[in-house]
């Protein structure tokens, strides 16, 4: 490897002070050469370290010998995430009686070095003062850099913590939830740990919910107690909790059931609810923009369209694939800017006058553009390319709109 080094440095620099000619090309392909077996040769190093390396951490003990206890708990440790961790030490039943924190790991570890706020609904520790508090301290340790927020119903004198506050109200009581988040908020992740009772669950979202920052996160824990009359839950549709899911799901699509249904009013969280995630036992709700348009009612004026578009044209400037102008002119066309469609469609077909693709969005847009001469290149394009391809023939028909 020595020898080869020094070779690619020699023939580099032989190459930085000469002009191009043949010795030179030649130079260059046995430079390229010498690189070559220098990435061959880091390939080969590479995978023979990794694959050592898998066999310290998953070898097993051979010929009968005893497990190494030791080996195992490193094993362990392994498996387990960062905020899993810590959930263990803290000893919090988010992971072990619950299998939350892998969840929370997967959905939050992008904001763990920033200063975000968390509000947890339910301190733990039952009715007990001093009793709790084992999530927020893990809140704390896992966002090192977070305000934590925490209410119960019961008063709480646990040890203070300078990123911990500790506030006792009812998770239902509008003004007391009101009043945490202009003190303490606005928050990043709202947890209701609290109650479980199904009309609480809804009353604190339908305060908490809105006021998230954008793209914050509101999770609903233990969702089985919605299920379970004792908590006021209904075994065959979750009650108020469940009933928070379906709105979401509605609100989600609100742009599509208003094509439906114009008269029909979308729920109070429908612009601002951008996803929604169901584990077993848990819901997570994502804040955010959900203005899209329906595909029913496509309005290139639209933030969402508009930057949507800009992206699309940008990409196929410097990298135009004709699957790629063919769909940028159908999406121009179906957004009602005719001009850019047909412009797009002439680039491509300059390049690829033969392309399917290409040919259908041209006698699509053309007949919806009025452009008869765009239209007819496109149909006898189809025309000659369905000679060939048979199953082109009844695309052809519907194409020039005979239907024979």
């Amino acid at each position: 490897m020595d020898a080869l080094f020094a070779r690619i440095a020699e023939r580099t620099a032989v190459l930085r002070d000469a002009g191009s000619t043949p010795e030179t090309i030649a130079e260059e392909r046995a430079l390229l050469g010498d690189l070559a077996a220098v990435a061959a040769n880091l390939r080969e190093s590479t995978t023979a370290a990794s694959a050592a390396l898998a066999r310290v951490l998953d070898a097993e003990p051979r010929n009968g010998a005893a497990s190494d206890p030791a080996s195992g708990v490193r094993r362990e440790k392994q498996r387990l995430d960062p905020l899993t961790r810590v959930a263990v030490l803290r000893g919090t039943d988010k992971w072990g009686a619950h299998f939350y924190t892998p969840i929370y790991h997967e959905l939050f570890q992008h904001l763990r070095d920033m200063p975000i706020r968390v509000l947890e609904i339910g301190v733990g520790g039952h009715e007990s003062r001093l009793a709790g508090g084992a999530s927020l301290l893990m809140w704390a340790d896992y966002f090192p850099h977070a305000r934590i927020t925490g209410i119960d119903i019961a008063e709480k004198q646990l040890p203070p913590h300078a990123r911990i506050t500790i506030l006792q109200g009812r998770q239902e009581d509008r003004a007391f939830l009101e009043r945490v988040v202009a003190e303490h908020g606005p928050f990043d992740i709202v947890i209701d740990d609290g109650s479980h009772v199904p009309a609480h669950v809804q009353a604190s979202f339908e305060v908490l919910f809105p006021l998230l920052r954008d793209r914050g996160f509101y999770v609903v824990e233990d969702v089985q107690a919605a299920f379970w009359p004792r908590f006021g839950g209904s075994a065959p549709d979750g009650g108020e909790t469940l009933g928070l899911a379906r709105a979401a799901l509605v609100a989600l699509n609100h742009a599509e059931i208003a094509v439906a249904d114009p008269e029909w009013t979308p729920p109070a969280m429908a612009p601002i609810i951008r996803s929604l995630r169901a584990y077993h036992n848990l819901l997570v709700f994502e804040r955010g923009d959900n203005q899209q348009p329906s595909t029913g009612r496509f309005d290139g004026k639209s933030p969402d369209v508009a930057a949507a578009l800009r992206a699309m044209d940008a990409l196929l400037t410097s990298r135009p694939t004709p699957a790629g102008l063919a769909h940028l002119a159908r999406t121009y066309s179906q957004a009602r800017q005719t001009e850019r469609a047909v412009a797009t469609l002439e680039r491509g077909l300059a390049q690829w006058p033969d392309d399917i693709d290409l040919l259908l969005a041209g006698a699509k847009v053309g007949r919806r553009a009025g452009n008869e001469a765009l239209a007819a290149r496109c149909h006898d394009g189809l025309a000659r390319a369905a000679a060939n391809d048979p199953s082109l023939q009844d695309v052809v028909r519907k194409a020039r709109g005979t239907g024979q």
